[in-house]
């Protein structure tokens, strides 16, 4: 049989195209399927869960927050660990045991029914699940795996979870408002089981491992190595993890990222209701959802294709400024622009998350990686913690976002301007 479909027409031109693509594009196909459904479900697909359980409980904004917060918390404790796992294990096998942990731990979210046992499973099932089988070993991967075109594949990625976001919110909220969040919950889990694992099984840790070089090619010495240098900061460098800790471009780029993270999860979570504290409807909010993945997809992939050419810090210090613009034209203005404005920021400010993550491997190389994301993930994942339920709870307290938004607005201030000064290569300490 397989004789037979060796010989068949378009079999030579199909092995053709296999081996003319470079197997790390592979990886980031699979990676970008997994972290799209993963992400565009548990990330971009939360605030569309955030009114309906509010109600569905009787608690507020503040306590729905909490589960959020928490979640991110939990991934940041578990971040060293799990960039351990990562490489003593390689990234399929995380990936495997998070989706399934992640997939059965929502579809148990459908029979509970407080507010409670919601949040201790969503915190220490989905969301371990998600924080250890999903970005940090497909991100590991993509990073193994390139070293020149690590902007494009970082934006591939990180664009899959604004895609998922797309297809997902609309449905998810169709699921909710009809059948409940419950029924949303439930088939979320059984698409994350469906897709997650079989994608797994072909992502192989490392170029090296199939006989290959990152990139496709080797590394090149010549002048182009030194323009790399300049504009795109694509060294193979290769800091230990106790001399990239010795050094202040390590904690600038963690101050900067968590600073990031920290408004840009608070936003995630509470979008839908600054829109309807705005005055857009619940089911009219849903499709800004959609507007803000859509919009995220093509920041994020014309970003990473501008961060293989520029710099990438500067890149992530003027991506800020828009969503400042958006948070202070909704304190200082009726105008309904800025109510449009706001996911399309968002989307901007979403978009420089590839470069961030990209940096991480242009400045410290790619062998340990995994591990100083995962020492990164302590910092951002305390900041993110805060930030969703202090917007809750001063909501709670005002029925208005008014301080939020202020606050948020000068934080990102600061974050901009330690992305615009840091350093293009990391002084390395003599030991």
């Amino acid at each position: 049989m397989k004789t037979i479909l060796s010989h068949m027409p378009g079999a030579s031109i199909l092995r053709s195209i296999k081996a003319r693509i470079f197997y790390g594009w592979w990886i980031v196909v699979l990676g970008s399927l997994i972290f799209g459904v993963e992400s565009g479900i548990l990330y971009q697909c939360f605030t569309v869960f955030f009114l309906p359980l509010k109600r569905d409980f009787g608690v507020d904004s503040a306590a729905i927050s909490l589960i959020y917060g928490a979640a991110r918390l939990e991934g940041g404790f578990e971040g060293p660990l799990v960039g351990y796992l990562i490489n003593k294990f390689g990234p399929r096998a995380l990936i495997i045991a998070g989706g399934i942990m992640a997939g059965a731990g929502l579809i148990l979210l459908s029979m509970v029914q407080s507010f409670w046992p919601f949040f201790f499973i969503f915190v220490f099932v989905v969301s371990l699940g998600y924080n250890a089988g999903s970005f940090h070993p497909v991100t590991t991967a993509v990073n193994n795996w390139f070293i020149r075109h690590r902007g494009v594949g970082f934006s591939w990625i990180t664009a899959s979870m604004s895609l998922g976001g797309m297809i997902m919110a609309p449905l998810l909220s169709y699921i909710i408002l009809n059948l409940g969040w419950r029924a949303g919950t439930f088939i979320a889990g059984l698409i994350i089981l469906l897709v997650s694992i079989p994608a797994a099984i072909p992502i192989h840790r490392s170029p090296e491992a199939l006989g290959l070089h990152p990139d496709g090619k080797p590394l090149s010495t010549g002048p182009s190595q030194k323009s790399d240098a300049m504009h795109s900061q694509t060294l193979d460098l290769d800091f230990s993890v106790k001399e990239a800790l010795k050094t202040g471009t390590f904690w600038m780029l963690t101050a900067a990222i968590s600073l990031r993270l920290l408004v840009t999860i608070a936003l995630n979570a509470h979008l839908i209701p600054i829109l309807v504290w705005r005055g857009v409807s619940e089911s009219t909010a849903a499709y800004f959802v959609s507007l803000f993945a859509l919009s995220t997809i093509i920041t994020t992939l014309g970003l990473g294709w501008l961060g293989d050419r520029w710099r990438k810090s500067l890149l992530c210090s003027l991506g800020i400024m828009p969503v400042i613009v958006a948070m202070l034209g909704l304190n200082f203005s009726q105008s309904t622009i800025f109510v449009y404005f706001l996911p399309v920021s968002l989307a901007l400010i979403m978009g420089i998350a590839a470069l961030n993550w990209a940096l991480i491997g242009d400045l410290f190389g790619r062998r340990s990686y995994a591990n100083l994301r995962g020492i990164m993930a302590v910092v951002y994942g305390l900041a993110s913690f805060f930030s969703p339920v202090y917007a809750g709870w001063v909501y709670d307290r005002n029925e208005s976002y008014t301080t939020v938004l202020i606050t948020f607005s000068v934080i990102l201030m600061v974050a901009a301007l330690i992305f615009a000064v840091l350093p293009l290569v990391p002084f390395r300490r003599s030991k």
